[in-house]
């Protein structure tokens, strides 16, 4: 069995998000189910969706360190934890894609 992410958490180690993800050449992709995901994080994954899909580069950077700024882990089937980088979330088709540095065990 591979070991794979399997939840987002935030800083109070909340699950703010469910995952089904594989391991793709440097970083995970596949799906996320937003409904534990809170308004205000959801909202900027919207932003960032419509930045994207609307080809509006210029304000691409601004959104990304919005969303890098919130400090989320995930946890891995075995329990382990990581801080996650450059994550993408699509909201309307659960797309998500990003990338762990920092892995830990959880006691």
């Amino acid at each position: 069995m591979t070991n794979r992410p399997i939840y987002l958490i935030d800083q109070t180690s909340a699950r703010i998000a469910s995952l089904d993800v594989r391991f793709r050449e440097d970083h995970f992709e596949g799906t996320i189910s937003l409904d534990m995901t809170p308004p205000q994080l959801r909202h900027l994954f919207e932003q960032f969706e419509e930045i994207v899909e609307g080809q509006m580069f210029s304000l691409l950077d601004g959104i990304e360190e919005e969303i890098g700024a919130v400090p989320l882990r995930v946890v891995f089937e075995n329990g382990a934890e990581a801080d996650v980088t450059d994550l993408q979330v699509f909201p309307s088709t659960k797309a998500v894609s990003f990338k762990t540095r920092q892995s830990t065990t959880v006691p």
